[in-house]
């Protein structure tokens, strides 16, 4: 029976080309998964890796040794799922990896739910950027994902993965308290000429803010560049300067200010819960997958300046 770290990294070998990239994508050092490598073909006797330049070309003994992991988890998985459906009470482990602002404002209250609820089932969660999640979900690394894509900047989605739509994440403008804009039935970035501004250093709403007010040629003046929505905030409370904030994960608004809707075109992000295709369904999956839909919904709902 051939070791599964050892086939798990020789697939990461033969997808990624590289045992640097392998590395990385495994969370080892290069020298653990070359000695990883190195043991498994003192294993099997066979050649495996051929070098090719600067990549690694696999022998189709390799292929056939990383087409074996592959099958070894999903007999994992498959298993799992039939030791749970025989407990009768959904019970086991769910891996879930989201972007950080989705940790905080969407995961952690399943987590809290989950404890409450359903005690049997263990959630473990990572904290992964979209492009990361979509790599750990794809690799069978993690058991689902939640991931977001700008409107403007669509993720790459490889074939194994299947996408549903949680909602969109919109962004508001948080004002100090008092601010004219908040009595307006509608505020566009073009009605707040001569104000001072909070943004990002590099995001796309610090790229949209400033090519917006140029192109309504309002004087405005850029008074931070902050990358912490939280410190955004707490500058916008203390009179420094407007700010646009994504509600998801926001926390609860202090004193001192609030949120009013854009009617700009203001870019949006669209939250995406991605899963592999072949998944192997559960008892503990499907709960964790319809309460984190649920929960998806009535967070953005709640997050609108106009909720009640």
């Amino acid at each position: 029976m051939f070791d599964r770290e050892l086939l798990r990294s020789l697939r990461a070998v033969v997808e990624l080309g590289t045992v640097t990239a392998a590395a990385e994508h495994l969370r080892y050092t290069p020298s653990a998964v070359s000695q990883q490598l190195a043991r498994l073909h003192r294993e099997t006797g066979i050649e495996l890796l051929v070098r090719r330049g600067r990549y690694l070309q696999p022998t189709p003994a390799a292929r056939i040794l990383a087409a074996a992991a592959t099958e070894m988890d999903t007999v994992d998985a498959r298993t799992r799922a039939r030791l749970e459906e025989l407990q009768g009470t959904p019970a086991g482990r769910v891996t879930v990896a989201g972007f950080p602002t989705a940790c905080r404002g969407l995961i952690a209250p399943l987590v809290a739910h989950f404890a409450a609820h359903h005690p049997g089932i263990s959630l473990v969660v990572h904290e992964s950027y979209p492009e990361a999640g979509v790599e750990q979900t794809a690799h069978g690394e993690v058991d689902l994902a939640v991931v977001h894509e700008w409107e403007q900047l669509p993720l790459t989605i490889p074939a194994v993965l299947s996408t549903t739509v949680l909602g969109v994440d919109e962004v508001d403008l948080i004002v100090p308290s008092g601010h004219p804009a908040t009595r307006w039935e509608t505020v566009t970035v073009a009605d707040l000429p001569g104000e001072r501004w909070i943004t990002d250093t590099t995001g796309i709403y610090a790229r949209w803010l400033q090519q917006s007010l140029e192109s309504a040629r309002v004087p405005y003046e850029m008074a931070g560049l902050v990358n912490e929505h939280e410190t955004q905030i707490q500058l916008t409370a203390h009179h420094l300067g407007l700010s646009l904030v994504p509600r998801l994960g926001r926390p609860p608004l202090p004193e001192g200010v609030e949120a009013v809707a854009l009617s700009d075109r203001v870019p949006r992000r669209r939250l995406l819960r991605v899963e592999r295709e072949d998944t192997i369904d559960r008892p503990a999956l499907t709960l964790v997958r319809q309460a984190l839909d649920r929960q998806a919904h009535s967070i953005l709902e709640a997050m609108s300046p106009d909720s009640p």
